[in-house]
């Protein structure tokens, strides 16, 4: 019987099958030793002669987030709040290009519309300009509410972002429950209080699952490679393979398509200016290891 890992309970995996029912399972000695078992994986169960629901099988997977591990991610909604606590558009930008690296194109939500309006449109005019779906929403005035369910596209969909944004408070209002718990934020730190301490999958409907996932604070890069950062900001791969020199990073190398597309006003200034920041960062990492 097959069926998708719900959750993971201290070894014991809730698991909706098939049939539309869920079901407690422990994973098969062997299995274990083959492969960690994630959220989102899909795997094939029996019961044993106890009456005890085993999985046997993981089936291969189509995409892996690492914070936390979640397997076979169709959409990434990724959540920033405009203020409260304030916007951090370098962070937004590395989310965007981690969930690129594993493969998932983004939609991203400006929660908190209601705090700053003319700056919250401003940054949905960026990313919409960098070519991805992004809404702003406000939970206190409903303001794009009603668009929120555009975005939610595939059978497993995870909202991330730093604690305190709403994006516990988002998925409640989608759900209609209030399944997930809401943080806020600490008026010492100004950040967010971290309430998601596990990964879940809830059922949204017969098609569809959502995840509410830990809040960020600090994001390993270690993976990437500093010479494939560039194909990762989409805005950028028009102007791919362009440039005079076939390894150009796009920093100081002469006859540059895509620095002649940043001044020409085809790539936004701001967002190019991220690319370099996080190229420094890539290549300090490389540099320590």
């Amino acid at each position: 019987m097959n069926g998708i890992v719900l959750k993971n309970q201290n070894g014991y995996f809730n698991v909706l099958l098939d049939n539309n029912e869920t079901a407690s399972c422990r994973s098969r000695g062997k299995l274990k030793k083959k492969t960690d078992i994630l959220v989102g994986d899909y795997v094939d169960c029996e019961l044993d002669d106890s009456g005890q629901m085993l999985i046997k099988d993981v089936y291969p997977r189509l995409t892996v987030l690492h914070r936390p591990p979640i397997a076979n991610v169709d959409q990434l909604i990724l959540v920033s709040a405009i203020k409260s606590p304030d916007l951090d558009q370098y962070l937004l930008d590395k989310m965007i290009v981690l969930s690129e690296y594993a493969g998932i194109n983004p939609a991203i939500i400006i929660n908190k519309y209601d705090l700053d309006p003319s700056h919250a449109l401003s940054v949905r005019y960026y990313y919409v300009n960098a070519g991805y779906d992004c809404i702003c929403t406000s939970l206190e005035t409903k303001y794009g509410l009603e668009n929120v369910q555009m975005l939610l596209k595939g059978k497993i969909i995870a909202f991330s972002g730093p604690s305190g944004v709403g994006k516990s408070s988002l998925l409640n209002y989608i759900l209609g429950s209030s399944h997930f718990i809401s943080g806020e934020v600490s008026s010492h730190s100004g950040r967010g209080k971290t309430t998601t301490r596990h990964a879940e999958l809830v059922r949204y409907s017969d098609h569809s699952l959502l995840m509410d996932t830990p809040g960020y604070t600090l994001l390993n890069l270690n993976h990437l490679m500093p010479e494939e950062t560039a194909y990762l900001f989409k805005d950028f791969r028009p102007y791919l393979g362009k440039c005079r020199f076939n390894d150009c990073m796009h920093d100081k190398e002469p006859d540059c398509a895509v620095r002649d597309a940043v001044q020409n006003g085809d790539i936004q200034l701001e967002r190019y200016n991220n690319y370099i920041k996080l190229l420094s960062e890539l290549n300090s990492e490389k540099n320590r290891r």
